[in-house]
């Protein structure tokens, strides 16, 4: 697979999104998790939550942590290596959260995006704004069980032979190692299947799969408070 790889550094606290400034004073998100596409991915994470953003870059393993003076999740993330940009979010309003960048949650955001009640076709970023998306993400159970009901079965049906049962592939870290990690051993296999490109996007057929997918499905309800299993 082609190497992914702008140039890398540890740990860049931001806040703002400037990448510069202090982080005294008020709380501090800290949002972490991995980036690979099957190998570890290196480039500029940038993170646009409900209160702040930030940006960082990768580690050679692709590990990262942004971190935001004030911040409040939940959050859309991004990695951008080359001329190739992957997407993410995490859930929740905790001080800590975690949302790999990976082809899959790139495919899951494209998944939400064509979902009745919060579709845009305009960018993650102008989806990410809707009010619909933010209540979805803020209750990480609604989150959950969309994934795992309805995501994941999408998935299965391209490849039956991923592993994923969970959504820990979104928001467990892990190592980029396909010999040690079911879940980047999942990212070899989209890759390998063609369901992705060598650039970590999904293929056009993936793309019209998880729309058709996306837009069959009338179960959910967007309110916060009124997604949980039961719905």
């Amino acid at each position: 697979m082609a190497s992914l790889v702008l140039s890398g550094s540890a740990l860049l606290a931001a806040c703002g999104g400037d990448g510069g400034g202090s982080l005294g004073g008020g709380s501090t998100l800290s949002l972490n998790g991995t980036a690979a596409t099957g190998k570890a991915l290196v480039g500029a994470v940038s993170a646009t939550c409900k209160t702040g953003t930030g940006s960082g870059t990768s580690n050679s393993d692709g590990s990262f942590t942004v971190l935001i003076n004030n911040g409040v999740g939940p959050c859309l993330l991004s990695i951008t290596a080359g001329a190739t940009t992957l997407y993410s979010v995490t859930s929740g309003s905790g001080a800590t959260q975690t949302g790999n960048i990976t082809p899959m949650t790139n495919m899951l955001v494209r998944y939400l995006r064509s979902v009745p009640g919060m579709e845009d076709n305009t960018s993650p970023e102008s989806w990410f704004a809707l009010a619909t998306t933010r209540a979805l993400l803020a209750d990480t159970p609604a989150l959950t069980l969309r994934i795992t009901r309805d995501f994941i079965p999408e998935l299965k049906k391209m490849l039956p032979s991923l592993s994923l049962s969970s959504a820990g592939f979104l928001s467990t870290a892990f190592t980029a190692n396909p010999l040690t990690s079911t879940d980047d051993a999942d990212l070899e296999k989209l890759l390998k299947a063609l369901i992705v490109t060598v650039t970590g996007l999904p293929s056009e057929a993936a793309i019209k799969a998880l729309v058709a997918a996306a837009i069959d499905d009338i179960r959910a309800v967007f309110a916060t408070g009124a997604t949980g299993a039961g719905s």
